[in-house]
């Protein structure tokens, strides 16, 4: 019997694609907001996870042996929703015995010593990265046997995903559109970042993991390549910036050590170019 898999988020961007790839499972996924795409085999569950009788309701009702938490995870509205999420959901997880995989952020680090390593001490700079830093600790707390996964920027090489299409937009107008050339981070192809964490989801590995793309990129090497891919030609508008011209407080330099997870896993973590040549196969 395949065992039950529940994935939190599972109308979001990561979520989609592990629900989409977890062929090994039984899965269902959850939803608040958002509207779900239909996944034939795919039963969603409506739930606000800051409510404690609506995750026990929902965890009776599927019953599932791992949980994969991916809700809560964007940068806009849901931030106040991220430690109380992951901390119910935790709980839940430890009384009933539940492999529990979270997925945190490389903003839990503030750019400064990079490359980080799973020892490294999290010393966040914005309201975001305190968040997963708070949500981190808290899961450690109420469930030492937790897998936290900290990942960086994530792409789609099938479709343009969300900050794609923004910028494919910004090359049919005459606006500004920037795109930093000293903040860089370690890039995964999710279709990557899916099949690494679904392995993981299969073995017992607690405490934090990072698992990254193998060559950092900046985020102006990023939004070119993924604009070439996708056939389009940069115009004159997107423009280099950095991140002292923005004037915004960012981290500069957030590349991850994903060495640990390549040892542990099967699945093979690929820089830009191996993903690009993996997925126009």
């Amino acid at each position: 019997m395949k065992p039950r898999l529940l994935v939190t988020g599972g109308a979001g961007f990561l979520g989609t694609h592990l629900l989409q790839r977890a062929k090994e499972f039984i899965p269902a996924g959850t939803l608040h907001h958002t509207a779900a795409t239909a996944i034939p085999g795919i039963t969603f569950h409506v739930c606000d996870l800051q409510q404690p009788e609506e995750i026990r309701m929902l965890l009776d009702r599927v019953r599932p042996e791992i949980i994969i938490h991916t809700a809560c995870s964007d940068q806009g509205d849901n931030l106040s929703a991220i430690v109380p999420a992951a901390g119910l959901l935790a709980m839940q997880a430890a009384e009933r015995h539940i492999r529990f995989i979270h997925l945190s952020t490389d903003q839990v680090f503030d750019g400064t010593a990079a490359p980080y390593t799973e020892t490294n001490t999290p010393c966040p700079i914005n309201p975001y990265g305190e968040a997963k830093t708070r949500a981190e600790a808290l899961i450690r707390t109420l469930y030492p046997q937790a897998t936290i996964v900290r990942t960086s920027l994530f792409y789609d090489l099938g479709k343009p995903d969300r900050q794609i299409q923004r910028l494919i937009q910004a090359t049919q107008t005459d606006k500004p559109f920037q795109l930093f050339i000293d903040e860089w981070r370690s890039p995964l192809w999710v279709e990557t970042l899916a099949d690494a964490i679904l392995e993981l989801a299969n073995k017992e590995v607690a405490g934090i993991l990072h698992v990254g793309g193998p060559k950092s990129l900046n985020r102006w090497e990023l939004g070119i390549k993924l604009l070439q891919h996708f056939g389009i030609t940069p115009t004159f508008n997107i423009k280099k910036c950095t991140i002292k011209e923005s004037g915004l407080i960012r981290p500069k330099n957030l590349t991850l050590n994903s060495s640990i997870a390549q040892e542990i896993l099967q699945t093979p973590l690929l820089s830009f170019q191996e993903a690009q040549k993996k997925a126009t196969k």
